[in-house]
Order: structure tokens, then C-alpha cells, then sequence
């Protein structure tokens, strides 16, 4: 049978088949365009989801780790306080250097007044005034005279409250705050613990001895630390001479600290003394010196201010302190803003440090965690991370890790073609992927 092919199969001619190739490509090139925009609109679709991913799909913060070895040395010998109880803080870190029945329950006298001003100053301002009462001028003891329809200011009367340790004050605070002293207990009780005071319970804001009033060595440090936290209660507990304003004294009325810690020793600047029949002597002492602090407490003891002295000089010299952050340094970026991608930097917000016993072994870790994004618009100094402290595994203490700028977002027509262009960067690096190798 003879064997017959179709014009396709007429030549073999290598030549002739690439000019027919190249015919039927020229033929159907409106075919093969539309293909390609289809593949191109299909990659672009494919770029968006990129981008998007890219913007959102991220770890809710970046954590970073580093360890700190501690203070090499011999540390000199304890204190030996005469105290019933005693403990020495580290200001900065809230680290326990000494301690001597640190958490024993024990009646405070009139370092309770540390609680009522930072509750007065939680809930009252500085200018707002305070008509005594009946009640509050009868309290007694140790006051400023007070007499029922007197009309002060919160910021006189707190000065009479840390200066003078006015048991009167203390009263006509707690009533202008609360409106009774039970409710201003109960706000007392709630502040120290949410400060970690976990050995108080308080049933007035004076101190004077009453059955279920009581704190420790430990809390009192904690809550002094609070109160040096506040600038107005910080120079106020350091205030050795005041003269308010008080009706019936037309040049003012000045009063003096009895704080003999504070009176005795230059660096000292702080923080509050007691006495009652059943509390003993009692005072809470900080000094600082080349811009560290140390507080020390000494409940019941008859010679208070040599105790606080005694442990402060003690802090001084058996520690070394560790810097693990400077104030400002920074430590990661946060993004405000995805299209266009706008980033402020984080950094923090005070110094991070901590003091080392010398020889102890003591071993640092410091985590830092960044938030990877935040909701704009966002302030300079606002809060977006956290600096922790741990020593010896244990979580020491936090510290805030803030915007070192304001960072906000565009409006929506620059955000939309921000995302365009994002999209079509997606597309170059898909499309030039290949090329990568060479």
C-alpha cells in the first residue's frame, strides 16, 4: 500500500519548520498577550497577598536575651541592727541585700503615713482644699493643732503629714479622700497590695496602735520605694523646714522633721519615722550617694537611726552595681504604620541596673521584649515593651521600654498607592527570583 503524509510532514527542513513555528506565533499572538496579562494579574493577585502577609502576619513582640555576671570581691561583714526587725533595699531593683526579721508582722506607729499619702495622692490634688473636722481635730498626739472648720490645702496638709507626722492631717486627708476613715483603710489595704506588701493590713492612716494594724520591715522598704517614686512626696520626705499656710498664722506656720536620720547624716533624703507605746521606735531611712539610693527599716529599736545608718553604709560597701541598660538606649523598633512602613525606635525609658552583692555568684539576665507593632497614632514616651531583670533565675523587677518619637500612619490615599507599589516590588521579586543564582 502506498504511504501518503499531509503538507506538515512535506519537509523536514529545520528552517522551513522555525518559519512555520514563527508564522503560527505571529497568527495567534493575541492569544499569547492575553495569557500574559492573565499571568501577570494572577502574580500581582499573588504580590497583594504577599504584602499583606508581609504586614500583619509578625510575632505580637521581638524578644531579645542577654546575661550579666555579678560582683566580683569579699563583701565586709552583716550589720547587726538592734531592731526587732530589719531589712535594707536596693532603691533602683527592689533586691533584699539585708534583712533580719524581714517579714514579721509587727505595729508601725507612724511610717503608716507612707500608705496615706501615696492614697491621698492617688485621689486628691495637690490644690484642692480640706475643711477639718470635729474628728480629725480631736485625734490627738502628735499634730498641727488643727481646729474644726479650718480650711487647708491637700499640699499643706501632706507637708504637715511626712514633715511633722501629723496625726491630725493624716485624719482630715483620709476623711477629704474617702469621706471615712474605714473606707480610706480599705484603699490603704488595696494599694499595698497592689505594691506586693503582702505583710499589711491597715485600719487607719495615722498609725496609732489599734488591734489589726500592722506591717513588716519588708513592706515598709516596698512602700518607701513607692513614695521616692513620686517627685512631690520624694522632696517632701527630704524637707527638713516648712512653712504652710494655715488660717490664724499670717506669716505662716513652720514646721520641723524629727527625723533624726535625716537630720544627722548630709546624703540622707528620706523617709519617715514612728513611735507608739506598742511599735517602739521606728524609722525608714534612704540615703543616695553618686546618684544611688538604698533603703533601710528598723522596727522597734532604741537606737533607730544607727540601725538605718549601719545598713545603708553596709549596702554602700558590700555591693557593685550593675548597668544593664542605659536610660534612652535603644533596643528595637516598633511599626506604626504598614503603608508606607513607618517605624519609631524603642528605647529605655530609665536606666536598668541592679546592685551585686560582691562574691555572691550572683548571675543577671535581662529580657527585652518589643512590641512589633503598634496602633497609631503613638506618643513620644509611650509604653511599648518591657525590660526584665532576673537574677539568679528569678524575675528581680520590670522596667517600661517607651517610644523615643511620635510615629503616626498616612491617610488612606497614600496608604492605597503605598500598596500598589509594595505589591509591584512583590512582583520584581518574584519575576527576578531566578536571576538570583547568577
Amino acid at each position: 500500500m502506498k504511504r501518503t503524509y499531509d503538507h506538515r510532514y512535506a519537509s523536514r527542513d529545520r528552517r522551513a519548520s522555525f518559519r512555520r513555528g514563527v508564522r503560527r506565533i505571529y497568527t495567534s499572538r493575541r492569544a499569547i498577550a492575553v495569557g500574559v496579562l492573565v499571568l501577570l494579574l494572577l502574580l500581582f493577585v499573588l504580590s497583594c497577598f504577599l504584602t499583606l502577609s508581609d504586614a500583619h502576619v509578625t510575632r505580637a513582640a521581638v524578644s531579645t536575651s542577654k546575661t550579666f555576671a555579678g560582683a566580683q570581691g569579699v563583701a565586709p561583714a552583716k550589720p547587726s541592727p538592734y531592731a526587732e526587725a530589719a531589712c535594707l533595699m536596693d532603691e533602683t531593683s527592689g533586691r533584699v541585700i539585708y534583712s533580719k526579721n524581714a517579714h514579721e508582722k509587727l505595729p508601725i506607729a507612724s511610717t503608716t503615713k507612707m500608705v496615706t499619702a501615696l492614697v491621698v495622692r492617688q485621689k486628691l490634688k495637690l490644690t484642692d482644699q480640706v475643711v477639718v473636722s470635729k474628728a480629725a481635730a480631736a485625734v490627738g498626739e502628735q499634730g498641727l493643732g488643727l481646729i474644726a472648720g479650718q480650711s487647708l490645702s491637700v499640699e499643706d496638709l501632706l507637708y504637715g503629714l511626712m514633715v511633722q507626722s501629723a496625726n491630725d492631717a493624716a485624719y482630715a486627708l483620709a476623711e477629704k479622700a474617702s469621706g471615712s476613715i474605714p473606707a480610706f483603710a480599705a484603699e490603704m489595704n488595696k494599694e499595698a497590695a497592689a505594691l506586693g506588701a503582702v505583710d499589711s493590713h491597715f485600719i487607719n492612716p495615722h498609725g496609732l496602735d489599734q488591734a489589726g494594724h500592722y506591717s513588716s520591715a519588708y513592706d515598709l522598704c516596698v512602700i518607701a520605694r513607692q513614695v521616692l517614686k513620686d517627685p512631690v512626696l520624694a522632696k517632701m520626705v527630704q524637707t527638713r523646714k516648712y512653712t504652710m499656710q494655715m488660717p490664724g498664722h499670717p506669716g505662716g506656720f513652720t514646721i520641723y522633721s524629727h527625723n533624726e536620720f535625716l537630720l544627722q547624716y548630709p546624703n540622707a533624703n528620706g523617709v519617715k519615722t514612728g513611735y507608739t507605746g506598742q511599735a517602739g521606735w521606728c524609722l525608714v531611712g534612704s540615703e543616695t550617694r553618686n546618684g544611688k539610693t538604698f533603703i533601710a527599716s528598723a522596727l522597734n529599736s532604741q537606737h533607730r537611726a544607727q540601725d538605718v545608718a549601719e545598713m545603708i553604709n553596709y549596702g554602700f560597701s558590700a555591693t557593685d552595681e550593675i548597668v544593664f541598660l542605659q536610660q534612652g538606649q535603644q533596643v528595637g523598633q516598633t511599626r506604626v504604620s504598614n503603608f508606607p512602613r513607618r517605624s519609631v525606635n524603642a528605647v529605655s525609658a530609665a536606666q536598668v541596673s541592679s546592685c551585686s552583692i560582691k562574691g555572691a555568684g550572683d548571675n543577671f539576665t535581662l529580657k527585652v521584649k518589643v512590641d512589633r507593632g503598634a496602633k497609631p497614632p503613638v506618643k513620644q514616651g509611650q509604653v511599648i515593651g518591657k525590660a526584665e531583670c532576673y537574677l539568679n533565675g528569678q524575675l528581680l523587677y520590670t522596667s517600661d521600654v517607651v517610644s523615643a518619637s511620635k510615629g503616626s500612619s498616612s491617610g488612606p490615599f497614600v496608604a492605597f498607592f503605598a500598596f500598589i507599589w509594595y505589591a509591584f516590588c512583590w512582583m520584581g521579586k518574584i519575576l527576578f527570583a531566578p536571576f538570583r543564582i547568577f
